[in-house]
């Protein structure tokens, strides 16, 4: 469950619920369509797969393809969002039990999201990387 930080939604915010709520219902496809065909991805580079991707093909092949193959039950599960209109941030935590240890993982996060006429153009993950990789 999340909660806005703000006391007037905009459009920023909605928009990013959105994305997070298809990632929930397992619908990758409708988050990935919700993004600009040229968005920028950026993972810390403390993962093994750390790194900018360019484009939804890009985020769906580096990213996304890495929850089913290397973790079980993985989950992102944003708790506040923040809301400064075309700039959204998001606090959460990841988790699941690595495919390949056996070990659980549970970890806090902040997303950076910023957007452009309502589209997310540009996103960043902010985490401890340690605790994914001790995981692993």
């Amino acid at each position: 469950m999340t909660t806005r930080t703000d006391r007037h939604a905009t459009a920023g915010s909605t928009v990013v619920e959105a994305l997070y709520d298809s990632l929930a219902q397992g619908d990758v496809t409708a988050l990935l369509a919700g993004l600009d065909e040229r968005i920028e991805w950026v993972v810390p580079p403390g993962l093994h797969y750390g790194g900018t991707y360019r484009g939804r093909e890009e985020v769906l092949e580096n990213v996304f393809s890495r929850f089913v193959t290397e973790w079980q039950g993985f989950t992102v599960a944003p708790e506040e969002i923040v809301d400064a209109g075309d700039l959204v941030m998001a606090l959460g935590h990841y988790s699941g039990t690595s495919l390949t240890a056996g070990k659980p993982m549970r970890t806090r996060f902040v997303h950076v999201w910023r957007l452009r006429d309502g589209v997310p153009v540009h996103f960043e993950t902010v985490l401890d990387t340690h605790t994914m990789v001790a995981a692993m």
